[in-house]
């Protein structure tokens, strides 16, 4: 498999449907993946034809993490006992890309998979999803590439420490119950309802979506109710204009 085949790239219409693509090794993030995720979304900052992005992975799982068994393979990922300096860069363009993001789940989303799944806006479980920690499991801190930030934030503070301080799996059903998910569907039905939330979204205005997503991460980080005040109402004033003008 070339590394242009490790992340497909489907463009249809405003919406990019991005898969990752090493279905024999359920996704495992090697070298090439994880440069192709971070250019991938690196180039949507300043990309107006897309609008919104659909993020999957190909076969029975979504990603189950970094491929610990790439070993001293060429592929493994570089970075090692030294960082996630890339994954880091890449969840990090992840957020900084003005499209909403949603993220369709079958199986594992271990490791740094569950870390891709927490960076999407919304999150869809198939009926087979399951969320790992995975990280204190192969006795690694619970801890890593801001999941912790994440999780407490999206389940809470007990369900969150519990779920990283056991490494245990949640299933579907849970993640629906805590509002990790949306909403849970059949694998097979995970493309449908990937592409109607996609154009339920695609309904907004042009740049509706972009202010809508800065906004919404900008008050989620702690902004206080005053400042939060202060930039929903700019935005909507930037949005107010726009429609004036045109």
């Amino acid at each position: 498999m070339s590394d242009q085949d490790i992340l497909l790239v489907e463009r249809k219409g405003e919406v990019d449907w991005v898969t990752l693509n090493r279905p024999d090794r359920l996704n495992a993030i090697n070298q090439p993946m994880s440069e192709a995720v971070l250019n991938y979304f690196e180039a949507r900052r300043r990309d107006t034809a897309c609008r919104v992005i659909v993020l999957s992975g190909a076969g029975r799982a979504f990603c189950s993490g970094a491929d610990l068994k790439a070993g001293g393979q060429p592929d493994a990922l570089r970075d090692g006992p030294n960082g996630d300096w890339m994954l880091r860069d890449s969840l990090k363009a992840m957020r900084a890309c003005p499209q909403p993001i949603v993220c369709l789940v079958q199986g594992a989303a271990a490791g740094g998979g569950l870390a891709f799944a927490l960076c999407a806006d919304i999150l869809v479980a198939g009926e087979s999803a399951a969320f790992h920690p995975a990280f204190i499991k192969i006795g690694l801190s619970g801890s890593e590439l801001a999941v912790s930030w994440r999780l407490q934030r999206a389940i809470g503070v007990s369900a969150a420490r519990e779920m990283l301080l056991t490494g245990a799996p949640m299933r579907a059903e849970d993640a629906l119950r805590t509002g990790l998910v949306s909403r849970i569907v059949p694998d097979a039905e995970l493309p449908n309802e990937g592409a109607r939330l996609a154009e339920e979204m695609l309904k907004a205005a042009p740049d509706a979506l972009r202010i809508s997503k800065r906004t919404l991460d900008a008050t989620l980080e702690g902004l206080s109710f005053d400042a939060a005040l202060e930039l929903e109402e700019r935005g909507q004033i930037q949005m107010i204009r726009g429609r004036v003008r045109g």
